[in-house]
C-alpha cells in the first residue's frame, strides 16, 4: 500500500478545523456524562494522530509507534465506554483514576518517610508533608463522591485493556470482522510494547545488519500503516461524537473522503 501521506495530512487537518470548530459551540453542562467523555478526548486524540502523522513525515516511524499505542488504548476504551451501561462504567474508570492517585501518593509519603533527605519545607512542594497530605484528603475527598454517588462498592475495580477488547468484540453490532478489538489488542498493541518501553525487544527494533554483518540504526519504513491506523481511530471517534449527539447535524463528507484516501 502506497498512500498519499500530504492529500491525507491536509484532509485531517481540514477535519480537525471542522470538529474543533463544531464543539466550540458545545455547552458541556447540557451533555451527559458520555457526551463530555467524548467531547474532552477529541483533542488529545487528535493531537496525537497530527503528531503520528509528522513523525513518520520525518521518518521517525518507530517514536510514532509509542503515539499509536497510546491511541489504540484510547479506541478500546472510548467504545467500550460506549456499548454497555456507560454511566457505571465511567464512574468505575473515575474510580480507578483516583484509587490510582491515592496510592501514588501514599507512595510519596512512603518515600519521605524512608529517605528524609528528600523532604521539602515548601508546602507547595511535591516532597513536602504538608503538601501530600493535603493532596490524599483531596483524591479521597473526590473518591469518596464517586463512590456515594454511582452507588459503588470501594472494591469495584476497572478491567483491563484485553478484557475490554474482548467485551467490545461482544458487544458492538456495527460492521467489523469478528476479533476486531481482540487482534488490534495482541497483534498491534501489544506488539508495540517493547518499542515503547525501550526493552531488550524493543531496542532491536532499531537496529538491522547488512549481509557482512554490519549494525545498521534505523526507524524502519511502516509509516503507511502507522498513519492508517491512527487517522482511522480519530474518522471513529468522529462518528462517535454525531452519533451520541455531541455534535448535531449532518456528518461531513470530510470523513468519507479520508476514508477512500486510508482504504
Amino acid at each position: 500500500m502506497s498512500l498519499d501521506q500530504e492529500l491525507i495530512k491536509t484532509e485531517f487537518l481540514g477535519l480537525k478545523t471542522e470538529i474543533n470548530d463544531l464543539l466550540g459551540g458545545v455547552d458541556t453542562k447540557k451533555k451527559s456524562h458520555l457526551q463530555n467523555y467524548l467531547y474532552f478526548v477529541y483533542f488529545p486524540l487528535f493531537s496525537f494522530a497530527e503528531s503520528i502523522i509528522i513523525l513518520c513525515e520525518n521518518k521517525k516511524h518507530n517514536t510514532a509507534k509509542v503515539l499509536l499505542r497510546s491511541l489504540i488504548e484510547a479506541h478500546i476504551n472510548i467504545l467500550y465506554h460506549q456499548l454497555h451501561d456507560s454511566e457505571h462504567r465511567l464512574a468505575i474508570s473515575a474510580k480507578d483514576g483516583f484509587d490510582s492517585k491515592i496510592r501514588n501518593i501514599k507512595e510519596v509519603q512512603e518515600l519521605i518517610k524512608k529517605y528524609p533527605n528528600l523532604e521539602s519545607n515548601n508546602p507547595n512542594n511535591l516532597y513536602s508533608r504538608v503538601w501530600l497530605q493535603k493532596a490524599l484528603e483531596w483524591a479521597q475527598r473526590e473518591q469518596q463522591a464517586i463512590l456515594l454517588g454511582n452507588n459503588l462498592n470501594e472494591k469495584e475495580k476497572d478491567v483491563g485493556l484485553k478484557d475490554k477488547a474482548i467485551k467490545c468484540d461482544q458487544e458492538f453490532t456495527g460492521e467489523i470482522d469478528k476479533g476486531h478489538f481482540e487482534r488490534m489488542y495482541a497483534i498491534i498493541y501489544r506488539q508495540l510494547s517493547p518499542t515503547s518501553h525501550l526493552n531488550l525487544e524493543g531496542l532491536q527494533t532499531f537496529v538491522d545488519q547488512d549481509e557482512v554483518g554490519k549494525y545498521l540504526f534505523s526507524d524502519q519504513d511502516d509509516g503507511d500503516l502507522l498513519v492508517c491506523e491512527a487517522v482511522n481511530i480519530c474518522l471513529a471517534l468522529t462518528k462517535d461524537l454525531y452519533d451520541n449527539g455531541v455534535i448535531d447535524g449532518k456528518i461531513t463528507d470530510t470523513i468519507s473522503r479520508i476514508e477512500k484516501l486510508t482504504a
